[in-house]
């Protein structure tokens, strides 16, 4: 492509993403922080529990216990932050803790 078309190109990709945005109205957007998990939660009772839901939510179960897994599901459902950059439901961490421990009733 020759760089006069690439111009216009990005010129109309910029136009219809404007429209997109304003027909949306998803400018004034603000995230919901009502959904997150409080800080201080049944992950606090179990040693070394936190760290170990850390390590599960990026697929390492080694230091998952039973005692943490009891934890992860007296958890409401909520965001709980695991790192500063990401926040996992904890949906997600009572299937990891039922993937790792199957047929439990925990």
């Amino acid at each position: 492509m020759k760089p006069k078309q690439i111009n216009v190109m990005f010129f109309l990709l910029a136009v219809i993403s404007a429209l997109v945005v304003q027909i949306l109205g998803v400018q004034n957007v603000q995230p919901n922080t009502t959904l997150l998990c409080p800080k201080k939660t049944a992950l606090d009772t179990v040693a070394g529990c936190f760290e170990a839901v850390k390590l599960a939510s990026g697929s390492d179960t080694r230091l998952l216990t039973r005692e943490c897994c009891q934890a992860v599901k007296a958890l409401p459902e909520c965001l709980l932050i695991v790192y500063p950059t990401r926040a996992l439901n904890t949906l997600i961490l009572k299937a990891i803790c039922a993937k790792k421990f199957p047929g439990s009733t925990l």
